[in-house]
């Protein structure tokens, strides 16, 4: 009846439709990041506990005071190894995640704009 009114709609009905997708595949891409991190973490925890026996062990089978300082002198290398190997993971997840979500944004941005172009 009133075809401006049908057009405006068919348009709204394009943009609504195509932010609707994005934010689903942006929630999706987040998603993924998130349980990556979450697995990191908890490998990170279970290597950190089974370090942690480990160095207590060693620790209680040192007879001397000296013999305790070098072995604990000895577990701070592979800690800060650790340590900073974590760091790196987390920041490759971060930063990949953060260039998926860029990339799914831009490419919805891009074809949001196509459509209603076309409609």
């Amino acid at each position: 009846m009133f075809p401006l009114l049908e057009s405006i709609s068919t348009v709204m009905k394009a943009g609504y439709e195509a932010q609707l997708a994005a934010m689903a595949q942006i929630t999706r891409t987040a998603i993924d990041g998130m349980e990556k991190a979450i697995n990191l973490n908890l490998s990170t925890a279970k290597a950190s506990l089974d370090a942690s026996l480990n160095s207590s062990q060693q620790m209680m089978s040192a007879t001397t005071p000296q013999e305790w300082l070098l072995l604990r002198s000895a577990q701070v290398r592979p800690t800060v190894d650790s340590a900073l190997h974590y760091g790196h993971h987390m920041a490759d997840i971060v930063s990949c995640t953060q260039a998926e979500i860029a990339g799914v944004a831009a490419a919805h941005v891009a074809n949001a704009g196509r459509k209603m172009k076309a409609a």
